[in-house]
């Protein structure tokens, strides 16, 4: 069994939703590590980096990468599994700039897209753009540079969504579902993924005025501005679903291979994977936080989320983001956290009713019952670790899932200390928070027929004792698994040749997940127990 941490509390837990005899496949873990595959560096999209080193060239178009975490295909005959695109921290910039975390190779990033391919999923682990002034003295450009460098992650983001779908509908190597996408985010991840659910018109970084120059003079683009005008100008960017701001090609090449752009144009952006859908089914993130409460509205995407209450660089409840280089900290802007995000999207409903069951699971009753959890909020789980100096609080162990090769730069500014053994037991903790919430949300939201129909036919739904079952030709069913509306697989049932009813009538009233299994196929059928 592993070790479970919460706040600064060890804990060895027998999880029921997580110990339970027989595995669930996206709950449990189906495959070995040697079972897993990794395609690295696959490229998902190019487009403008303003902060490309002069060693390169300097500003120009460079490729976004991603690394694709899966099941074998010789050992896993699944071809539509669901899929978790995770984005790594690292402060939107460069690795070894603050930190020796900020690649899609971090020991966290990794180590966790490896878990979630062990439970059957499609894990991938992309690259977005980096770079903005984070140490300037002139706030505009501070602030400014940082508000764009979100928004470009975002734009990224949504290319890789996209390109997940051009995927599928390209023979889908991947084996992949088209509705089955969600987004994990950690710490610089955090911000975009919380920006991807709930960024979707321009006055919300146009009118709002932290998002809009304090003073007149030459804005971030390079070009002359007036107090009062936003620092995202979608004529030179495009919008935040990465439409508009086009590139102008030169027709030449760059020594990458890649089209020159002509500088000498205005738009700096290019689009990726046009005429995809770029929904997800919901995000998630380990710290970091969302840039303004107001992005929040009813219908936004489902969030949930662990964060560091003592986070001094992204805050918990909301404050100043703080970005420390070279031993000196920058404050940038106000921004809403983890609790007081998901705080809005519970009281707002979005966060529905498979994401809000009433988990009752020993971590999950505690995440609600920690002291810093204002109205005991479902969906985040909330570290306790305070700053061993009060008047330190910039030494706080906000960050406890990463460690790093020793070797990389900076490792021994980390406030978090390289403890890989501890840094395991966090990311078992957060996984065992996450994976029944995304759980709930695959098998509750997606239409099921578009899944492989082991069975055609439940009846009656509503049931009261009997349930009668009917088996697509060409399959027998032989074990059916009950499954609570939050995950929880609380019955195993073995199906006799020629049986086509089950007798629920010791279950408790209420939704369940009935899940039909055929040799090394399974669909899934929802019931209502009266």
């Amino acid at each position: 069994m592993n070790r479970k941490l919460l706040g600064s509390i060890s804990l060895s837990l027998a999880l029921g939703a997580f110990s339970l005899n027989g595995q669930v496949r996206y709950q449990d873990d189906v495959f070995t590590e040697a079972q897993i595959n990794v395609t690295s560096d696959v490229t998902y999209g190019i487009n403008f980096n303003e902060y490309a080193p002069s060693s390169i060239g300097g500003p120009q178009l460079l490729p976004l990468q991603c690394d694709i975490y899966e099941p074998d295909p010789n050992v896993d005959t699944a071809t539509a599994r669901p899929v978790i695109i995770y984005f790594h921290t690292g402060s939107f910039l460069p690795k070894g700039l603050v930190s020796p975390m900020g690649e899609k190779t971090d020991s966290a990033a990794v180590e966790i897209c490896k878990r979630f391919a062990k439970k059957g999923y499609v894990a991938i682990s992309a690259t977005y753009r980096v770079g903005w002034l984070a140490n300037s003295t002139n706030l505009d450009l501070r602030r400014g540079t940082n508000l764009l460098a979100v928004y470009k992650s975002i734009q990224d983001a949504k290319a890789a969504v996209r390109f997940v779908r051009k995927s599928i509908a390209n023979g889908n190597p991947y084996k992949v579902h088209n509705e089955r996408i969600s987004l994990v985010g950690q710490g610089s991840g955090g911000y975009t993924v919380l920006a991807y659910a709930t960024l979707d018109k321009y006055a919300e970084v146009a009118s709002i005025s932290k998002f809009q120059y304090d003073a007149s003079g030459t804005g971030i683009y390079g070009d002359p501005i007036t107090a009062g005008d936003p620092y995202i100008d979608t004529s030179i960017v495009g919008d935040w679903d990465g439409y508009g701001g086009e590139v102008t090609l030169t027709g030449n090449n760059t020594p990458l291979g890649l089209p020159e752009v002509d500088m000498t144009a205005t738009g700096r952006n290019y689009i990726n994977n046009p005429g995809y859908s770029d929904d997800v089914q919901m995000v998630l993130n380990l710290g970091g936080a969302l840039g303004d409460s107001t992005w929040l509205e009813a219908g936004d995407v489902p969030m949930v989320s662990t964060h560091c209450r003592f986070d001094f660089y992204a805050p918990y409840y909301e404050g100043m983001v703080q970005v420390p280089v070279n031993n000196q900290f920058f404050p940038v802007v106000e921004v809403a956290g983890s609790h007081t995000a998901v705080r809005i999207a519970n009281s707002l409903g979005n966060n529905n009713a498979s994401i809000q069951s009433n988990f009752q699971d020993a971590l999950s009753v505690m995440a609600r019952s920690n002291q810093y959890n204002t109205g005991g909020q479902e969906n985040i789980l909330t570290f306790n670790m305070m700053p061993p100096n009060p008047a330190l609080p910039f030494q706080v162990n906000s960050n406890p899932w990463d460690f790093w090769d020793p070797a990389d730069p900076l490792g021994a500014n980390e406030t978090n200390p390289n403890n890989k053994t501890q840094s395991m037991a966090y990311i078992d903790t957060v996984m065992d928070y996450f994976v029944p919430r995304i759980y709930a949300k695959v098998y509750t939201d997606v239409s099921l027929n578009e899944q492989t129909l082991v069975v055609n036919k439940t009846y009656p739904n509503p049931v009261n004792d009997k349930l009668y079952f009917e088996s697509t030709e060409g399959y027998a069913v032989e074990v059916i698994n009950i499954i609570s509306i939050n995950g929880q697989k609380i019955r195993t049932i073995s199906v006799s040749e020629g049986q086509n009813s089950v007798d629920l009538s010791s279950l408790n009233k209420g939704v369940y997940m009935l899940e039909f299994i055929s040799g090394s196929e399974s669909s899934v059928q929802k019931i209502v127990k009266q």
